[in-house]
């Protein structure tokens, strides 16, 4: 009974120390990537986190489509359908997080109203939309400092657009 105890006592410790060893080397190799994921987090990231959102929205006859999004691009493109489509893709290049915190706020009230708001510290972060309109929509103000285009529409509804921007 005394040597089964004895042998217990001993493959216990042997199991014991080989767990600290274990816990020793998993330490070391997290304080590396530790070290590791510090070291690229403060390196500029040029390609950007991204997650694209969708809303189709009706617009009425003689109701405008207004949109203020300071950071990035927008492209209208005509359509032959009766309502609006909005494609947003969101744009951070800090972190993944920042995607949660810039936001395409929408409001029917007088028309139309697309913003875009901003509450990252990531000073590059933006949304880049694609939105489709019905050929004879009338597109109000557009603020932006982004590049805009049209595609597949009327040059009297380019016309009639005011663009409130410095570019």
């Amino acid at each position: 009974m005394r040597v089964i105890i004895v042998m217990l006592i001993v493959l216990i410790s042997l199991n014991l120390n080989a767990l600290s060893q274990i816990r020793s080397a998993a330490n070391s190799s997290t304080n590396l990537r530790e070290n590791n994921s510090n070291k690229i987090s403060v390196m500029e990231k040029d390609e950007p986190f991204t997650k694209a959102i969708s809303a189709n929205c009706k617009i009425k006859p003689g109701e405008k489509l207004n949109i203020q999004n300071l950071n990035g691009s927008i492209k209208f493109i005509g359509w032959n359908k009766n309502y609006v489509k909005i494609t947003a893709i969101k744009k951070t290049f800090r972190n993944c997080c920042d995607l949660s915190k810039i936001h395409m706020v929408l409001s029917t009230l007088k028309g139309l109203n697309i913003k875009t708001v901003n509450i990252s510290d990531d000073v590059r972060a933006r949304i880049d939309y694609v939105i489709n309109v019905p050929k004879n929509t009338s597109i109000g103000d557009i603020l932006s400092q982004g590049d805009v285009k049209f595609r597949n529409l009327p040059d009297n509804v380019i016309n009639k657009t005011r663009r409130l921007s410095n570019k």
